[in-house]
This record gives C-alpha cells, structure tokens and sequence, in this order.
C-alpha cells in the first residue's frame, strides 16, 4: 500500500461556543434530584463515550440511574436503544458512571433519568458528534505489518509451487524437470494472483479512506471584516463554505432568541472583547455594528444552532484600521441589539481567593472558585458580585440566564462560551427536548453568586469574561488565571 492508516474517527461532542474543548459538562435537575453530567467523548466511531452523573445531595435516595442517547430524527416510539444502567462508583456514593454507545454522527440528546425515594426525574443534556480526523498508522509499525505480508505473500508462492512440483512424487522419488517447470509456472501463477489480490485490496483500503475522510467535520468557512458600506463602522461576517451556500446545511434556529452569538477579542493583549448578535441581511450574510473597540486584530467566534440541534462555532480573524472607525458623514446603519456589549481594560490576574474585578457600575466580581487549576480536573467557575456599597448585588436575567461566561486560551485554541447550566448549547435543548424546560432561567432578585461547571482542556494562560445584568446594564468583569498540567 501507498499508505497505511488506522480509521480511528475521532468523536467530538461540541456544543454551542466550543473550540478545542471536547468534554461536555451540564448542571440542572432531573425532575426532584440536582445532577451534575459530564460527557467525555470516545476516540472512535462508533464508540463508547464515558458518562458521569453526580446527585447532590442523593446519597442513600436515589435507586436507579440510567442514560440513554436519542439522536435528533429518532422516531419517537423505537427510534432510540433501550437505556443503559449507571452504577454507582465506590467511595462516592453520589457519583454513577457509565459507558454509551454513539453510533453515528449528528446531534443527539443524552437523556439522564434518576429514581428514587424523591420520584423520577429526566435531564436532557444535548450534544453533537462528529468527526475530527484520522490517526496516521505508525511508520514503524506500517513497515513491521509490511514485511510480515511480504513473508506471507513469499511462504504462499513457496507452498503453491511445492505442492504442484512434489505432492505426487513417491518417497526417495527425484524431482523431474517437467516437474520443476510445473513447479515454477504455479509459483508465477500464485504470485500474480496474491499480487492482483493486493492491488485490489489496497484500492478497497483507499477507497474507504477517502470516504471517511470526506465525513471529518469541518467548521463552516467564514470571512469577517469591518466596514462603513453601510454608514457607521459595522462587522460583517459572510459564510463562503461551499456546503452552505450550496444549502447542504439546516437552516438556523435562535440560542437565547438571537440567530448568532458573536465574540470579539482584542488578541494578543486580550483587552477588548465584546458579546453581539449579528443579524442576517441575507441568506448567508450577518450583520452588527461595531461596538466601540480601538483599532487592531480581533479573533471572532459566532456561535450558530442548525434546526436539526447541530450546534457548531465559526471562527475568523479580522484586522480593524483606523480608517473602518472614522467618523464621516452620518448614513443609515442596523441598529444595535439591546443585548449587545462590549469591555475594554486588563484582566485582573487571579492571585488569591477574593481577588476581585471592577465593573462599570462602581460594583465589582469576584473570584471565588480555586487559585490553582489543573487540565482535565473539574471545577467549579464560581463568582460574587458585590455593588458599590460592598453589598450583595441584585442581578437580572440576562437573556434567560442569571450569567454568561467566555473564555480563551491566549494562542486561541479553546474558546468556550459557558452558562450556569454548562457548556451545552440552549439552542440545541430547544430543538432536541422542546418539552424541558430550561434548568438556566434566572428571575429577578436571584443571589448574588454565578457558577459555571468546566475542565479546562489545556495547560496554559487563559482569560475570563463574566457577564451580569444590573439596573438594565450589561457588565462585564475580566480575569487571567493560569491552568497547569
């Protein structure tokens, strides 16, 4: 063969605001009991992805624990596998575990049921499979592999011609020349024939890794860039991937009623960011004016919810001149959302518990979670807000949730967009369980303490955006923390 690979189809479960971060992690309630989920997916396809579930609070009340997935245009009697069991895990008697098998590819919703002593409660936790790639075999081993078959191919022929040339002869019987000749033909036959047979096997082999290669998952192709086409500075963001103009993909549904999220940082400084929602202007065209940002290079992720409930980030790259920000002659321009915001300043590094960041409205954020952090450990990102007075604060929802975190690892290689109810995407909740109703939805008057559920991916240094509501106003607090193997 050319080349030799091992298939292995890498499974990523992304959710809405997800770059290079595959775990999922979800924190709601199953009817009466608070579950805690994680999904960390398997490196092949199909394959068994690995489910947590935690209880708080469910020693000693909980019977039965199952999980189950129910990919998205499964029918709705049949059309997904019986649940599996999760057993519990000793020495923690509110951790159950379990294995799942994902099938195919595409969005699905992992259906968490809990029994107990408190009744039967069901948590959708949505996320979305799909290919990444394939794992090159080994030079050492391809070469190992292919001179064992060569040893093969060659003890094949041997055997062929031995078998013509001497199976009839009688014992002490010398091997005549026409025996030898026959011999020699069989051993030119075999040897043609196990030779086509590689050929053909190795044209089968590449066959079927074009076709799992054309199936490795590709973020659709975005360009963004900033203007005055339409008056004003406004970033536009058009979609050149050939599968969607060519509709291949789903039309869209809304996330937090908002048809994209767009997050803007100011790289490699990472300070400037902002949280908007472009709107379309035309099939494959979204719109929003700038929000007020210097000049310089922005790293741009939209987070978008296909009607199927696959939920994928496109990412871009943008440079901001001067010229794009000069004011000129007023000219109509899309209004802005309510909902959009932007921060400007330094990130407060992370130094000790209590370590505190300003808002805009005098009151501050501050840290509460772990100073230290670890890759793969999980952790709870959690937060105070404290007004002016140094007073709990009162926070309002802001778009259904009491809180709305991003974070970056600095080369920008992870990108998460988190909620209280984790990394999942509430677009895709919508679509795949439209009868749950979201565990996230904060009334007014809710306390003053947002967390967020995550395991950071990578070691490395990582900024934070925590995002309040307050008297109308979006706020913005910024925090560097720095992740360790």
């Amino acid at each position: 063969m050319r080349r030799a690979a091992l298939i292995v189809a890498g499974l990523y479960l992304a959710t809405a605001g997800h770059v290079g971060s595959k775990n999922v992690f979800f924190s709601g309630d199953a009817g009466p009991y608070p579950v805690s989920v994680v999904v960390r997916p398997p490196d092949v396809v199909p394959g068994l992805a690995e489910i947590s579930v935690r209880i708080q609070g469910g020693a000693g009340e909980v019977d039965l624990v199952t999980v189950r997935p129910v990919r998205w245009d499964a029918a709705p009697e049949g059309g997904a596998p019986p649940p599996d069991p999760a057993v519990p895990v000793p020495g923690d008697p509110e951790l159950y575990s379990a294995e799942l098998w994902l099938m195919t590819v595409g969005a699905y919703r992992i259906d968490v049921t809990v029994e107990g002593s408190r009744g039967t409660g069901t948590a959708a936790v949505p996320v979305t499979s799909v290919m990444l790639g394939v794992l090159d075999m080994p030079p050492v081993l391809g070469g190992v592999l292919l001179l064992l078959g060569a040893l093969l191919v060659a003890g094949a022929v041997s055997i062929a011609g031995a078998a013509v040339r001497e199976s009839r002869l009688e014992a002490d019987e010398a091997v005549r020349t026409t025996q030898r000749r026959w011999g020699r033909f069989a051993m030119t036959c075999a040897a043609a024939l196990l030779l086509t047979g590689a050929y053909w096997g190795n044209a089968w082999w590449e066959a079927v890794d074009r076709d799992v290669r054309s199936g490795i998952f590709e973020r659709l192709a975005v360009k963004g860039a900033v203007t005055r086409d339409t008056g004003g500075p406004v970033l536009e963001v058009r979609i050149t991937d050939p599968s969607w103009l060519g509709r291949n993909w789903s039309p869209l549904v809304p996330d937090h009623g908002k048809l994209m999220h767009m997050f803007v940082i100011g790289v490699p400084e990472m300070n400037a960011f902002a949280h908007v929602h472009p709107v379309p202007v035309d099939s494959a065209t979204f719109r929003v004016p700038w929000p007020d940002l210097p000049p310089g290079e922005y790293r741009i992720y939209g987070d978008i919810v296909h009607e199927s409930g696959f939920a994928q980030t496109v990412v871009d790259t943008v440079w901001v001149e001067a010229g794009a920000l000069v004011e000129g002659a007023p000219r109509a321009m899309p209004e802005g959302d309510p909902d959009d915001s932007r921060w400007r300043g330094t990130a407060v590094q992370v130094s000790a518990p209590g370590t505190s960041a300003p808002l805009s409205d005098g009151s501050t954020l501050h840290w509460l979670g772990a100073q230290e952090l670890r890759v793969d450990e999980e952790t709870v990102l959690s937060f105070a807000v404290r007004d002016p007075a140094g007073e709990p604060a009162l926070l309002e929802p802001y778009m259904g949730m009491i809180s709305h975190a991003a974070l970056t690892r600095d080369d920008g290689s992870v990108f998460v967009h988190l909620h209280p109810a984790g990394t999942i995407s509430m677009g895709s909740l919508s679509v795949l369980a439209p009868q749950t109703q979201s565990m996230a939805e904060a009334g007014e008057g809710a306390p003053d303490t947002v967390e967020f559920p995550y395991a950071f991916p990578q070691p490395g240094d990582y900024t934070i955006w925590v995002q309040v509501k307050r008297a109308g106003e979006v706020l913005t607090g910024a925090f560097r923390v720095r992740v360790t193997e």
